[in-house]
């Protein structure tokens, strides 16, 4: 089939400024691919990027949860692709050299940034009807999958590896602080532990979700403290894994108070405004031998286990799938991912 010469993409020129703007449609390099996008997720970063929350350098080209179909091919792709095949992204990119790269942490490439220049877009590009990635950024899935699913395999990837990295045993006590999008991924993730899996948040509509999508308890920290809610529900030993995917400084000193002996602590969400201190009695750690670390984005392993999760259906994502929006209409989906009745939303830039 043949495609057009040019097509239409949304740039973010700063704080709630969106233009659309038309450019070339690309010819695919070594080890790239083009792709025709078919959905994609609006994630909270791009929603602080929009808002102005997170001062990122504009313009940015958004949308690095998406999915697409493979359009064509550059020359030394090594994986198997044909034009049709429908594939998720991973938005972040990896250079395959640095020391993180080579020992395996490659969700913590020192180069995984793209090149910028001043004043020219640049970013992952799937707020766009076509967009042109490296080869070893995409995972095919089976058409049965559908492309909202599909795109939202970036993030139940992050998922996988904070959970992956902190598993509760046959039980324990998971607490999930937070039942945005990334605390229900959590809770999916965790469906088949053996865990008893607690949610905290103070939205009751939210609590009624987490409680939908099989939360065992489910603790309103607006009415009831968290520490002794936590404690209540474990015999008062204290929570073997907490999954904070919330970016509130105080959650994380709960929580700490919160854990079980060797317990974890992960904080998945990323804390604004940046810069911020928690205050945390240090004995803590040496006394009860409680772990307090962090989890950053997927490596290409966490990659792989969501697609194939996808694909077989072993984690269920349709909860979370919250509309869509042409890609002319960014600003009314912006607005819309921005409720607290919505989880996510999408953008259909060439219709579905």
């Amino acid at each position: 089939m043949s495609q057009p010469s040019t097509y239409r993409r949304s740039v973010i020129t700063g704080p709630r400024q969106i233009e659309f703007e038309e450019v070339a449609l690309p010819e695919p390099g070594p080890r790239q691919v083009l792709l025709k996008v078919a959905a994609a997720a609006l994630c909270t970063w791009e929603q602080r990027v929009y808002s102005g929350i997170d001062h990122w350098s504009y313009p940015l080209l958004g949308g690095h949860e998406f999915s697409g179909d493979v359009v064509a091919i550059g020359a030394g792709v090594m994986q198997p692709l044909a034009p049709g095949d429908q594939v998720a992204v991973a938005g972040l990119r990896r250079c395959g050299e640095c020391w993180a790269c080579r020992r395996g942490y490659d969700n913590l490439c020192d180069n995984q940034h793209m090149p910028r220049e001043p004043g020219r877009p640049s970013g992952p590009a799937g707020f766009g009807e076509y967009a042109l990635v490296d080869g070893y950024q995409i995972y095919r899935y089976p058409k049965r999958v559908h492309p909202f699913e599909a795109a939202l395999a970036e993030p139940l990837a992050c998922v996988l590896h904070d959970v992956k990295r902190f598993m509760p045993r046959r039980g324990d006590t998971a607490v999930i602080v937070g039942a945005g999008i990334m605390g229900l991924l959590h809770l999916a993730a965790l469906h088949n532990s053996g865990a008893l899996v607690v949610v905290s948040e103070p939205d009751p509509t939210r609590r009624a979700k987490a409680h939908e999508m099989g939360a065992h308890a489910v603790i309103d920290p607006s009415t009831e403290d968290y520490v002794e809610a936590v404690r209540r529900l474990t015999e008062g030993r204290g929570a073997s894994v907490q999954y904070i995917a919330i970016g509130l400084p105080a959650v994380i000193e709960h929580a700490i108070q919160a854990a079980a002996k060797r317990g974890s602590v992960s904080v998945y969400a990323s804390v604004h405004p940046r810069g911020t201190s928690i205050q945390v009695d240090p004995n803590v750690f040496h006394h009860k031998e409680v772990v307090l670390s962090g989890s950053l984005a997927q490596d290409h392993e966490d990659f792989l286990d969501a697609v194939w999760s996808i694909a077989h259906q072993t984690i269920d994502l349709k909860p979370v799938l919250s509309g869509s929006f042409p890609l002319r209409q960014l600003e009314r989906a912006f607005a819309a991912a921005a409720r607290p009745d919505t989880y996510r939303v999408f953008l259909t830039p060439n219709g579905l």
